[in-house]
């Protein structure tokens, strides 16, 4: 049963050493971990996310992330995020969960309290541009139907 099994979590960055434990005792339960775990962009938080992200990427091969809720954590309307605030963060989450770890999700309508969609695209469009058509791909859908259609 535990096989058919998703987890959708949404984390903040506290809970990151909690969802790899969890993740690390049922291998068989499939993880989705939300919006990269929330780091405070705005605030510059790195560390412990980024390490405690990559233990996670590392450890816990059952446990996926979604590439979204970044620009939500990087600013407001009224302090929009300036171009590329999300840059390091979301360059973290492909580099440790790798393209075929990695769901790109919209985070709309939230995302309107920061951005608008197509900046968020654009965004995502540029960390992507230097994958391969097939990892691009995989970041932008074909993972969230393997992923959703193994559970559903």
């Amino acid at each position: 049963i535990l096989r058919q099994l998703l987890g959708e979590f949404p984390a903040v960055a506290i809970h990151l050493p909690r969802v790899r434990e969890l993740a690390r005792r049922h291998r068989q339960l499939s993880i989705v971990l939300d919006h990269g775990a929330r780091p405070d962009i705005a605030a510059g938080q790195w560390q412990p996310w980024a390490a405690d992200v990559a233990a996670l990427a590392h450890d816990a091969p059952n446990v996926v992330c979604k590439l979204s809720g970044l620009l939500t954590e990087a600013g407001s309307l009224a302090a929009p995020p300036p171009p590329g605030a999300v840059q390091r963060w979301a360059a973290h989450l492909l580099n440790t969960f790798g393209a075929q770890r990695l769901l790109w999700g919209s985070d709309w309508p939230v995302l309107e309290l920061a951005a608008d969609f197509a900046r968020w695209r654009r965004d995502t469009q540029s960390l992507l541009a230097p994958l391969n058509e097939s990892d691009r791909e995989a970041v932008l859908g074909a993972n969230a139907r393997r992923i959703y259609q193994r559970a559903g």
